[in-house]
């Protein structure tokens, strides 16, 4: 396609449509009609590919049954490549019983087309993909999971072929700050659904770009981030230490949040292996780093912010598993205390951490209650993996003479049929 830098209101001048109109079609909210991708395609020069591409969103624009393509050239980017890419990310929705709109594909391109069209850089879309990696920190505490998948695969698909089309550039390590970003949240999502398999590249790409953008905080993030969701998934605790500390050694002391939920991923992670003492100091080690933390990175609505709340939840696992019942209840208490009411999994998790330490410390009755009281109330779409997985954690702390007790056994039903989901 042939790119000029014409204005918006000269592109709507040329193919006598209202310049309102285009600029809604440009944002994704209006879909072109066929006499407008016509007008489109002859403007811009596009020899039939925008019509094309809204004839396979729509299915009844006249127009080419393919498109030409060129032959690829040395320095620029293949876009058989990016289609082959599109297309596995797709297949894989497909495997977990999500379906892309062909209308939605098909708009990204004439989108693109047109942002080309009036001279639009994607050095100048930076920012916008920035905020939308930070809008996702929001959205992965409040939508279901299943529900984040769509969007995310389509922002990835974009990413993946900006960031290709960079090189080496100046900007490169920025989009690999995005590409990283998003990567690691759909690795999250994906190991929320109970997909770590499919999850597991996700993780490689998201660690791969963190460590080409250079940014060494977001390089531990995300590190961290596999462990910590290795450890609710079961994974051999002792090769999650090892890993957690190999990546603390590569840290090299840097303080950030990367470093403060290393700490605390260790924390957890001994407290399991019944290694109190060092548990706790590394508590201690993530409460001290956490409280030298820019307000920037605490925020508490976010994924992505490292906030208060958290250290009180790693303290709140560590007492857990110390058996200190007290502590434990504190912990909770002031970790709720800091959470919005919107949240709607972390709260279930902290009172499911709390029901398991009461088991372990000999009050199963009302550990048990407590625990079937929390999960029957979460929605099934927020029953994740993290919810699961310390759902059971109730369930392996009771003593065998009182697994037959009527509380238990009902939890335990209930338990398995909650968190047996079909995300198809």
């Amino acid at each position: 396609m042939i790119e000029r830098g014409i204005s918006l209101r000269v592109l709507a001048a040329d193919v006598h449509f209202d310049a309102g109109y285009l600029s809604k079609i440009r944002s994704g909210c209006r879909t072109p009609s066929a006499e407008l991708v016509r007008k489109l395609d002859e403007t811009l020069g596009a020899h039939g590919e925008l019509i094309a591409l809204a004839s396979t969103a729509r299915g009844r624009i006249d127009g080419p049954s393919s498109v030409e393509r060129a032959r690829p050239q040395p320095g620029v980017p293949n876009k058989e490549d990016d289609d082959m890419e599109r297309r596995r990310l797709l297949q894989a929705l497909a495997a977990l019983g999500i379906t892309a709109s062909p209308a939605v594909e098909a708009l990204q391109h004439i989108h693109g087309g047109v942002d080309r069209a009036l001279g639009r850089s994607e050095d100048s879309q930076l920012d916008e993909w920035e905020e939308t990696v930070a809008e996702y920190g929001y959205s992965y505490l409040l939508l279901p999971p299943q529900q984040l998948l769509r969007d995310l695969a389509v922002d990835l698909v974009a990413v993946q072929q900006i960031t290709a089309r960079r090189g080496d550039d100046r900007l490169f390590g920025s989009w690999c700050r995005v590409t990283s970003g998003l990567s690691l949240l759909m690795a999250k999502t994906l190991c929320n659904l109970g997909e770590p398999h499919m999850a597991r590249q996700w993780w490689v790409t998201a660690q791969h770009a963190a460590d080409s953008s250079g940014d060494t905080n977001l390089s531990l993030w995300v590190g961290e981030e596999r462990l910590i969701h290795g450890l609710y998934e079961g994974r051999p605790v002792t090769v999650l230490l090892r890993k957690a500390n190999e990546t603390l050694e590569l840290s090299a002391g840097t303080p950030c949040r990367g470093l403060a939920a290393l700490h605390a991923t260790r924390a957890q992670l001994l407290a399991l292996e019944g290694r109190a003492p060092e548990a706790e100091a590394n508590l201690r080690a993530c409460e001290e780093i956490s409280s030298a933390l820019p307000a920037s990175a605490t925020d508490v609505r976010s994924v992505d912010g490292w906030a208060e709340d958290r250290v009180h939840y790693t303290a709140a696992w560590v007492h857990a598993y110390a058996g200190d019942r007290a502590r434990l209840d504190t912990s909770v208490a002031d970790a709720l205390a800091i959470l919005p009411a919107d949240n709607p999994r972390t709260s279930t998790q902290l009172t499911l951490l709390r029901a398991a330490g009461h088991v372990r410390a000999g009050d199963v009755t009302e550990g048990v209650r407590l625990a079937h009281t929390v999960y029957e109330a979460q929605p099934r779409e927020h029953r994740t993996t993290m919810v699961n997985s310390l759902a059971r954690k109730v369930t392996q702390a009771v003593p065998a003479r009182r697994r037959a007790d009527p509380g238990v056994a009902d939890y335990v039903e209930l338990v398995g049929s909650g968190s047996r989901k079909s995300i198809a």
